[in-house]
Parts: structure tokens; sequence; C-alpha cells
């Protein structure tokens, strides 16, 4: 209550006129892998049952549903493209104007973030809703030049149809800033759309910003983007804390680089794509990304804004989908977030098992201190590849995940050690067990399930 109460007095006194604070969530200076809120650190879990949940009021009740089960993370693209929501621009006539807003879309933004902030749920923004801009929905968009009266294709380069996947042919209003096409014509109504944007949302300490969802367009277009926010943001008296989504798959790929490598651009890195990998290879690659964030800059935190529940078929593997999500915590990630319900299985959005899980696991990190840990594979011996995970402060506390049952070793040391079984179907501790320093062998209490181990 009272974190909420300082976050209100905060946001009313820059609405009378007082100093922009937006300081409050922030990389935390004692382990930089994490965030901290208002100097506390902080794990986001989260799930919702659409990505943009502030354009449609109906769905603003998720942030209840994830109050109720100890989550605290939601993702808001600024998509348009779903029934029931609206567009930013005013009509005029059959078309639109860029010049002029729509107050209800802007209304809408503003409201959803202050119920956000006084749900404490984070908010992680993405400015450009990638498939918002392809196919079907291209010949819908007010940015298509036979939709709105500002411009046409002779004096832009924009197309009227553009019916390419992204991932197969960027379109070119990806392309708009001054190393890429130059479109200056173009370029002026997004710039407007990003400064209402930040105008919007800058007020508010609990949000985070992505430039994009999925994309493959050139790096230069995220460079541009990256330092336009942060001069626009410092003009304001603010600092913000964003990054990039790249649509590679493969962490390890020459995308993922334009971010990692530019830490005085991206203050975080977003690694939702990973998580179409599974086993062993999801945990590897995050393990090496966080080998590459280091070399780049420091640690930083990892977010993951969607998780996928997509296996083989149209429903959502949920072995799979909890997989990910736990491997996300023990991988040392700063977020871990379920992707909505998609009709083809790609996600569980907040749905009961996705709430089971949040609260199993926002039970579980809070038995001990998680920000002090950090992933230690090695402390692990006797075991097979995806049988079990570890995050420790060694000599202090070893947290250890079985994704479906096992035996192995563990490396512990201290004195006074006690293991509690953990049951993330119930939600609930087992008994102490007295364990000895040294190799100390774990066996779960059944290979039916996963289960997580305590050493404190």
């Amino acid at each position: 209550m009272a974190q909420r109460l300082a976050v209100i007095v905060a946001f009313a006194s820059l609405m009378m006129g007082g100093t922009l604070n937006v300081a409050a969530l922030e990389i935390w200076t004692e382990n930089p892998w994490y965030w901290s809120y208002q100097g506390t650190p902080v794990l986001m879990l989260g799930g919702s049952d659409e990505d943009n949940l502030f354009n449609d009021p109906r769905l603003w009740k998720n942030l209840d549903a994830l109050n109720a089960c100890g989550g605290n993370y939601v993702r808001c693209t600024l998509s348009c493209r779903d029934e029931g929501n609206v567009w930013p621009y005013a009509k005029a006539g059959e078309q639109y104007d860029l010049a002029r807003w729509n107050p209800e879309y802007w209304q809408r933004l503003q409201t959803f973030l202050q119920q956000a902030r006084d749900h404490d749920v984070f908010v992680q923004i993405e400015i450009w809703a990638t498939f918002d801009f392809y196919r079907d929905n291209w010949l819908r968009n007010p940015f298509n030049p036979k939709n709105n009266i500002n411009y046409t294709t002779q004096n832009t380069r924009l197309p009227t149809e553009w019916p390419h996947h992204p991932a197969a042919k960027p379109q070119p209003f990806f392309s708009t800033p001054p190393k890429l096409n130059n479109d200056t014509v173009v370029l002026g109504y997004q710039q407007a759309f990003v400064r209402h944007v930040l105008e919007i949302a800058l007020p508010f300490p609990n949000v985070l910003y992505c430039l994009d969802n999925e994309t493959s367009a050139p790096p230069e277009w995220a460079w541009y983007w990256a330092e336009f926010m942060r001069d626009e943001a410092r003009q304001r008296g603010a600092t913000i804390q964003l990054t990039e989504m790249w649509d590679d798959h493969n962490l390890r790929g020459q995308q993922h680089k334009a971010t990692y490598e530019h830490r005085e651009l991206f203050s975080f890195f977003d690694v939702s794509q990973n998580n179409w990998q599974s086993g062993q290879q999801h945990y590897d690659n995050l393990l090496w990304v966080r080998e590459q964030v280091a070399k780049h800059g420091g640690p930083r935190p990892l977010n993951n804004v969607k998780v996928y529940a997509k296996g083989r078929g149209d429903e959502p593997d949920l072995p799979l989908v909890r997989d990910r999500y736990w491997q996300n915590i023990f991988a040392g990630c700063a977020s871990t977030r379920f992707h909505r319900p998609t009709g083809r299985g790609h996600g569980v959005g907040i749905n009961a098992d996705a709430q089971q899980i949040i609260r199993a696991a926002r039970t579980f990190t809070l038995a001990f201190n998680l920000f002090a840990c950090e992933p230690r594979p090695d402390l692990l011996s006797d075991r097979e590849p995806n049988e079990a995970y570890c995050l420790a402060q060694a000599g202090s506390v070893y947290a250890v995940y079985f994704p479906q049952g096992g035996q192995v070793r563990l490396q512990v040391e201290g004195a006074g050690l006690k293991l509690r079984w953990f049951d993330p179907r119930k939600c609930e501790f087992g008994q102490p067990q007295d364990v000895q320093p040294g190799a100390l062998p774990l066996k779960t209490p059944n290979t039916q399930q996963e289960w997580l181990a305590l050493i404190k």
C-alpha cells in the first residue's frame, strides 16, 4: 500500500507541475541483471489475454487476475488491428488525417497505464506493432497512402499494398530514417506519433519501452529510433528503459548483435524469441547471451515479454510452456510473461494454468533472496541434458529446478543447511531436511511432474 501511495503522490505532483519523476523503475545497482522499483528489486512475472490490453477496456480485468496470482507484468503493443480497437488518428471523411489525433485512442492508453500503475503492474510498451503494417492489416492502416489525406505514393516511398510476411520482406515504412530511404514526409508523422506516446507514457514510473515486435527491419531503423526516443525523453527531463525485439529465434544470430553491442542505446535486452527454443538449447542460449551482454557494457536485464506455448500442434503444449517459463527464471532473466492465446497454440495468456504457474513461481522465489543468486550449472553433476537447473548464492542458498523429476548431485557448502522440496502444482513446500556440505544427492519425490528444491 505504501509503495502504491508513493507512486500516486509522485504522479499527482507531476500533474500539478512538479518535476517529472520516471526513475522509479531502474536497473538494480546491486545486481544489474534485475530491475528495481523505488529502490527494491523486483522479478516481473506476467501473462495476459492480449498484447494490446489498452485498446480493449474489456480486457483490463486481466490486471485483477494478475494481482490475484502474484503477477506484475504485461505487454502493451500499440496495435489497432483487433475487433473493437480504435486507431490513433481522427477521420477526415472516409480517410484519416495524420495531423489530428483520435482522443479515444490516447485516452484508452492513458487510462490503461493508470490502471496498471494502480495495480502495481509493469507495462512493456512496443511502439511499432509490426503486423499492423503488413498484408491485410496494411490495407486498413492510416499510414497507408490510400487511407490518409496527408501524402501519396508519389511523394513517399510507401506502397498501398504489401502482401509479404515481415520476416520475408520488410516494407518501406521501416526504412524512413535518413541513413535508409530518408522518406522525410512519412518520418515526420512517425516522429509526431512517438512524441505523443512519450507525452502520455513518461509520467508513469512503471513503464518499459520496446521499439518493435519481431522486427526484421535494418538495424539503422532501431538505432535511429533509440536515439530519437532517448533525446525526446531527455528534453522532458526523463530517462527511459529501452530495447528492441528482433525476429530471429536464434539469440546467437546477427540481428541480436544490434542490441547487445549497443549498451548506449539499449538499456535492456528482450530475449522473447528464444522462447521458440526448448529444453537444454533454450537454457544454453540464455546463458550464452548473458556472456555477450556482460562483454558489451556489463550486465543488464534480460526480459521475456512473451513465452510461447506452441509445440507441434494447434493446442498449447503446457509442459513445454511451463518449462520455458521456469527456465527463464533459472537462467537469471528479469522477466517472463505468457504469450496471448491465438487459437493456434501460441500462448496460454492468463488462463487457469498460467495463473497457477505464476502463483507457484512467485511463492517459490519469495522464499529466498533470488536477487543475490546467479545461474550455476557448474554445481550440478551426474546430470542429463535438461534434467535440472541451478540458481545459487554459494554458501547461502541453492535453488534447483527439475522439469520432469530426476536425480542429480549438487555441490553445496555452508553449515546448518536445510532442504525443502517445493511442489509447484500444489504451491506447497515440504518439511525441511538437514543436509551436509559436499556433493548432495537430490532425487525428486517422483518423475511425473516438475519439482523444485530449495537449500538454504
